[in-house]
């Protein structure tokens, strides 16, 4: 534990290169996210600003988050996590929220490339990363904003956070993490993917059916989540997998 706390205060804090990455993507997602709130019936700056500042500060907390429970999980396994921007994907979401009007708000814009850390391995024989811990490190993103997300409606259910601020912390933390799994590289959900489909499948598949229930259904359930995701897994392998190993 104590070489652990060590290295978290060593190498847990983003650089300055990486907080220049995170800054950017904050601000680009942010903008990305409050498409629909600059006026209700015609454009309006000052309310546009205002919201604009609002998605500003709980875009940063879902980053900080998501990015917090990769860079802890690294550490724990001897590796330290380097996040990145990624472009591509801001450029995505802005055609999409555009082409939409904001009905779809893709953001998913940033990656992360892992280093050894040789001095806290003295006397262990390492081969350095593999896609295995990689993919350790990328699946505790995703699940840290969805425990993060449980952890705001229970402070919510506790009454001790506003029920409106609560809402927009915990939709946008689950649709975090559900776009960020998403196989596409340097997504968390490619590093997954080239490690394991069918832990892909699972994982996607319980994520994705609980922002559904989440946002369709209003239903709250982790274990009908799950539930689902063993039902994706089963049929995926039955289907696709199995037959792929013949």
């Amino acid at each position: 534990m104590r070489n652990y706390l060590d290295k978290l205060n060593r190498y847990f804090w983003f650089s300055r290169e990486e907080l220049l990455h995170f800054s950017l993507a904050t601000l680009c997602l942010a903008f990305i996210y409050s498409w629909t709130d600059w006026g209700v019936q015609r454009f309006d700056v000052a309310v546009g600003l205002k919201n604009y500042i609002t998605a500003v500060i709980f875009i940063a907390i879902t980053l900080f988050v998501h990015h917090a429970g990769q860079r802890m999980t690294a550490l724990s396994l001897g590796f330290r996590a380097e996040h990145r921007i990624w472009w591509y994907g801001i450029l995505i979401g802005l055609i999409a929220v555009a082409l939409t009007n904001g009905k779809v708000t893709f953001l998913a814009a940033t990656g992360f490339i892992v280093y050894l850390l040789p001095m806290h391995r003295l006397g262990a024989f390492r081969y350095g990363p593999n896609i295995t811990t990689i993919a350790k490190i990328a699946l505790a993103g995703p699940l840290t904003s969805i425990f993060f997300s449980a952890l705001i409606k229970s402070i919510e259910w506790a009454g001790l956070l506003s029920p409106t601020i609560s809402n927009k912390l915990f939709t946008l933390n689950i649709a975090f993490a559900a776009w960020n799994l998403l196989p596409i590289p340097p997504l968390d959900g490619a590093k997954i993917f080239y490690n394991s489909r069918l832990t892909y499948v699972f994982i996607f598949g319980s994520i994705a059916s609980y922002v559904f229930m989440v946002y369709f259904l209003n239903i709250y359930s982790y274990i009908i989540a799950l539930l689902i995701g063993c039902i994706v897994w089963l049929l995926y392998y039955i289907f696709f997998e199995k037959e792929w190993v013949k």
